[in-house]
């Protein structure tokens, strides 16, 4: 009972240095680079997963960390449709008109929550061991529930794509921009007078010249 309480204590503390280290081969991380992960930013995904390699292209738009919006280009079945991510509830909507998520972007979802899943959770690590590879891109290995993963940023860190051999997953970004919430038109501010208002006049007397 004491081995396995052991164990288990092992297990907790070691998951977190598990997701940072796993895939480092023991080099250090280097301070040198950043990656661009914006707090809210767009970008297309062109993603294929699964054993007969379905596709799927969509815009993921995230607006704070656990709140994401996918909306589909491809594949047919789904053009238009979003999926709104808000922590662990997803939902679905097509031209306002919501609903539950489909059978047909199932498999979507999961992926797609494997990669918000762990560009969420980078927000929590001050730290990340880059490394860089021969052609000058930047690559991030880790640990996540999907599987082993590997992040691709570019030179001067673009997030270029995600892949996860396990699932198998892979998914290639364009088109990164930083999302800035429409301006919406403030009113100007009116004063509304009640039928209680009570108005004063005042009275002013001159008097004449003696």
């Amino acid at each position: 009972m004491k081995s396995f309480a052991f164990l288990k204590n092992i297990l907790v503390f070691s998951l977190p240095a598990a997701i940072v280290c796993t895939g480092c081969d023991g080099k250090p991380a280097d301070s040198s680079f950043s990656a661009q992960l914006d707090p809210a930013f767009s970008v297309g995904v062109s993603m294929t997963y699964g054993d007969i390699n379905s596709e799927a292209a969509f815009q993921l738009t995230r607006y704070e960390n656990g709140i994401w919006d996918a909306t589909f280009q491809e594949p047919a079945s789904l053009a238009g449709v979003t999926l709104s991510f808000e922590n662990n509830a997803v939902s679905a909507n097509y031209k306002g008109l919501s609903f539950t998520v489909p059978k047909s972007a199932l498999p979507a979802k999961m992926m797609i929550l494997c990669i918000t899943d762990v560009l969420d959770s980078m927000d929590s690590i001050e730290t990340l061991p880059y490394e860089q590879a021969s052609d000058g891109t930047w690559k991030l290995d880790g640990e996540s529930e999907c599987g082993s993963y590997t992040l691709t940023f570019s030179e001067n860190g673009i997030l270029t794509g995600f892949n996860i051999p396990s699932q198998p997953l892979t998914l290639e970004f364009t088109d990164y921009t930083v999302y800035s919430a429409p301006e919406t038109t403030v009113p100007p501010e009116t004063t509304t007078l009640s039928s209680d208002t009570t108005y004063h006049t005042i009275e002013t007397t001159t008097s004449a010249a003696q």
